[in-house]
């Protein structure tokens, strides 16, 4: 369950976020509210820290600055997404609300005929004034029952429709949870895989590393070569983590030029030696320009490694990931550092 709340709790939270909203121009949607709730709950990091960079810039949330918060951190798929769906369900609801409003119609005709059908049957009827009336009853009947088959087959093509707009929302879900550049998960994907797996190595008892990778001098590359360049960069290092996970290992772009790695089952020491079969591969590799297959030399990355501790959960982990990444960067990149070592 996403909100946990109480009503007396979350109706302190309301005034709360109505006092929030109130100070910045988008507009009192859903989605203003839904981003303001999970930052003042704080059960969000990675959407506060977003939204802090804005209210320390200074600047004041509008609409658009909203939707791009609320599609990157809350919603499980785009916005536009969202009402694309909710457009097509809406057409599905109202083409069957028509069916259904045209079968009462004619089920109301249907059961005026019938009481005037059996007014006439009290009267005393010749054989062939009898005989029109079953036949004019018979017709009614079918005409009936044509209806109601015709609503059940419309019934039955929208339950098709709409599982097939539930296995569209299933699969966009799914591509909202990887990074479009690389293929590989994103934050959002990460902390939804990094959640699960935690909560079955806990249960299991077994050790937990996270690697986190930066690639070393990227503003240098982008600036000497070019974004296409840079791009291709991330891609390379995105595929050079990919063949070297295996089993429940997650990876994961987080962003920029910053990778992670989770690594379920598996020891500091295990870490620390994938981690520095990952640094020397990338370090080996060679990536080419686009347009004069010239190499752009050596790529490297620096890495921090760091092990969940007990009752620990994956912000500790990032935490002190980063902070062993950071010691890497200030002593010298292209290097493997272990938290605490």
């Amino acid at each position: 369950m996403r909100y946990e709340q109480g009503r007396d709790a979350s109706g302190e939270i309301l005034r709360l976020v109505i006092q929030k909203m109130a100070a910045h121009p988008a507009s009192f949607t859903p989605w203003t509210y839904a981003v303001w709730f999970e930052h003042l709950v704080g059960i969000n990091p990675a959407l506060s820290d977003a939204l802090e960079q804005y209210l320390d810039s200074g600047t004041r949330l509008d609409d658009e600055a909203i939707e791009k918060l609320y599609a990157e951190y809350v919603s499980e798929c785009n916005l536009d997404i969202h009402k694309m769906l909710r457009q097509d369900l809406q057409k599905i609801l109202c083409k069957l609300a028509g069916f259904t409003e045209e079968t009462d119609r004619q089920a109301m005709g249907f059961g005026d005929n019938l009481q005037s059908y059996g007014e006439k049957l009290k009267q005393n009827l010749d054989e062939s004034a009898l005989g029109n009336l079953i036949g004019e009853m018979v017709e009614d009947t079918e005409h009936m029952r044509g209806s109601v088959l015709n609503l059940q087959n419309q019934l039955e093509h929208s339950k098709q429709e709409v599982e097939e707009l539930h296995r569209e929302l299933e699969s966009a879900k799914g591509e909202a949870m990887i990074d479009p550049l690389t293929g590989i998960l994103n934050r959002r994907g990460f902390e939804k895989a990094a959640s699960r797996i935690l909560d079955e190595s806990a249960f299991s008892g077994k050790e937990t590393c996270l690697l986190m990778l930066d690639i070393d001098h990227f503003k240098k590359i982008n600036d000497t070569y070019g974004h296409l360049v840079g791009d291709k960069v991330i891609r390379a290092v995105a595929e050079m983590l990919k063949s070297n996970i295996k089993g429940q290992d997650s990876v994961a772009r987080l962003g920029g030029e910053e990778f992670v790695v989770l690594l379920p089952e598996t020891p500091a020491a295990g870490a620390f030696a994938v981690a520095e079969h990952i640094r020397k591969s990338i370090g080996n590799g060679k990536i080419r320009r686009i347009d004069s297959q010239e190499s752009i030399g050596a790529v490297t990355v620096s890495i921090g490694v760091a092990s969940l501790a007990e009752n620990g959960d994956i912000n500790q982990l990032l935490n002190q990931a980063d902070k062993a990444l950071y010691a890497s960067k200030a002593q010298g990149r292209n290097r493997t550092t272990t938290y605490g070592s």
